[in-house]
């Protein structure tokens, strides 16, 4: 198949469904959304919002922040787990992601062992019966001695331990006060089969997640980088080979794309995407860690903007700000933004706001932009500072 770089912007931006979730309700939305792009990364820091909050508010209008807890912990359709980075995904998948949890079984181990809290291996079945005896249980609650050391990890034996067991999956998260989390044992929560595996053979299940995280992108190339982060995909032959395979056997097609020497791939069926038409022009922020961008050399040759989360950049070596947030109009990156962070009681209000050097504002496009500003504060729950469209007028008069 041989498309535009435009058609490819287009493609992006109709997958990812901004115009075509927006008006769903929220159960709805949630539901479609998940089945279309698989997983939503998670990120703790909340200075809008977190990042699985926001990559929900992009793509529809009616859902609130309470709507992905309440189909994380109330209905438990979606769950947390280890897929791309920490995720959250559909707990109907729950049992596909066996060979994750051992990799990641191994990985913390080796994690356990540079923190030098080894003597916590010797805790596990205490703390696993302790969650089996008092479950759903916060690890705050869990009776614990501190460990030997730490070094960036948990400081007490049942943090370590119940990390351990959630990598392994024989814990699961279901639910959180804060960021405080509770876990009680799978099987109670999925049933006596939560860890037997599905597939029949490694093979098929890099068959399932290589096709699984193009979906979660839309359309990806076979070059390393944050698209294909994680367990098995990240580097090495598998990834390539087991591509070709689906390649040959329909699964996947090849995409040529006119100006560019790297093929693209997008799962069967999700051609319609090139050619459906862009039903609006709306303002999108796009969350720094949502699947369109993972992969920020794509996006880069694609769109023609360079985009680096800098929030573990050092502030002096900082371009733009610590946490911020792209705007799209369309079907191109118009700007980014850096907001402050929303406390109770406070507006949102941003420190600075950029526009791309090539582009100019067209007659409503501030409009737009201050348009999703109020949606987001509506979001947040807050009021929107009236200094933020003196700041959008502010940066499109610098162009």
């Amino acid at each position: 198949m041989k498309v535009t770089k435009e058609q490819l912007r287009r493609f992006y931006i109709n997958y990812h469904g901004f115009n075509e979730f927006f008006e769903l309700g929220a159960q709805d939305a949630v539901e479609r959304i998940f089945a279309r792009i698989r997983s939503v990364q998670f990120d703790p820091l909340n200075v809008v919002g977190r990042n699985a909050e926001l990559v929900l508010f992009s793509r529809n209008r009616n859902l609130t922040r309470q709507t992905l807890y309440d189909n994380l912990y109330e209905k438990r359709t979606l769950v947390d787990g280890w897929d791309k980075m920490m995720c959250i995904y559909r707990a109907s998948e729950f049992r596909r992601f066996v060979y994750v949890r051992e990799h990641m079984k191994g990985e913390y181990n080796g994690v356990i062992n540079w923190r030098r809290q080894t003597e916590s291996f010797a805790h596990m079945d205490e703390i696993y019966s302790y969650i089996d005896a008092n479950g759903p249980v916060l690890i705050t609650d869990i009776p614990s001695p501190k460990t030997n050391d730490g070094r960036w990890g948990p400081t007490k034996i049942a943090g370590v331990c119940c990390e351990y067991l959630f990598f392994c999956g024989k814990i699961v998260v279901v639910n959180k006060k804060g960021v405080v989390k509770a876990y009680d044992i799978s099987e109670k929560i999925f049933g006596p089969d939560a860890n037997v595996n599905e597939f029949d053979s490694f093979d098929e299940f890099l068959r399932w997640y290589v096709l699984r995280r193009i979906a979660a992108v839309g359309a990806l190339w076979n070059k390393n980088g944050g698209g294909w982060l994680g367990p098995f995909l990240e580097k090495g032959d598998a990834r390539p080979a087991t591509i070709d395979r689906l390649v040959e056997c329909g699964d996947l097609i090849a995409v040529d794309v006119d100006g560019m020497k790297e093929k693209f791939y997008v799962c069967a069926g999700d051609e319609k995407y090139f050619e459906m038409p862009m039903e609006r022009e709306r303002a999108v922020f796009i969350a720094p860690l949502d699947n369109m961008i993972w992969d920020r050399k794509l996006i880069s040759k694609v769109f023609g903007f360079d985009y680096t989360w800098e929030v573990y950049v050092p502030a002096e070596k900082r371009r733009y700000g610590y946490y911020v947030i792209p705007i799209l109009l369309g079907d191109r990156f118009v700007g980014r933004f850096e907001p402050k962070q929303v406390k109770a009681g406070e507006k949102l209000s941003v420190n600075s706001v950029w526009f791309e050097p090539d582009y100019t504002p067209k007659d409503g496009d501030i409009e737009k932009i201050a348009a999703e500003f109020d949606r987001l504060a509506s979001f947040l729950d807050v009021e929107t500072d009236v200094g933020i469209k003196d700041a959008l007028f502010s940066a499109s008069i610098k162009q």
